[in-house]
């Protein structure tokens, strides 16, 4: 089945052997210039690219970055404010707290008789006037004339203070 009669040895003499020249007649190599394939040419790194493509990414990751930076900034501005808010809801809310404090008729009444030394009046300290001629109106010019000619000026204080007292109760 094979070709060489059942043997596997080879006789040499079928294939022609060539003589080794002597080792000093080899003649010098020349090179050839041969147009290098598109393999070869790929095969050769582009500097140029990776430094254009490391430069973007390095743009970007800076970008990154400040804007990083940027949003951090206005976390710390917007958490300022929330407090700054925050402190001036409490101080509205103890504004309107003294508000009604002030406003309150007990409050009033208290602060009239301990810090300014005021007291209610007695029945017996009410005056009333009975007019018999009806109403009738008095001008203010004319009036303030009559009146700074005929009481004076403690008089008309203590009729002042005695209304207030009276309105107020």
């Amino acid at each position: 089945m094979s070709r060489y009669n059942d043997s596997s040895a080879v006789k040499l003499e079928r294939f022609p052997v060539e003589r080794v020249q002597n080792q000093t007649e080899q003649q010098p190599l020349e090179v050839l210039e041969s147009k290098q394939s598109p393999r070869a040419q790929r095969q050769a790194v582009p500097y140029g690219k990776y430094m254009v493509i490391l430069a973007c990414v390095f743009a970007v990751a800076l970008t990154i970055v400040a804007s990083y930076m940027q949003l951090a900034t206005i976390n710390l501005e917007n958490a300022k404010m929330r407090q700054e808010i925050t402190r001036l809801k409490d101080d509205q809310n103890a504004l309107n707290a003294k508000k009604e404090q002030i406003y309150n008729l007990s409050y009033v009444e208290d602060y009239a008789e301990n810090v300014l030394g005021m007291v209610k009046l007695d029945k017996s300290q009410v005056h009333y006037m009975e007019m018999d001629t009806g109403d009738r109106m008095i001008l203010a010019a004319a009036a303030s004339n009559k009146t700074a000619d005929s009481a004076g000026l403690m008089n008309r204080l203590a009729q002042t203070f005695s209304a207030v007292l009276e309105y107020l109760n």
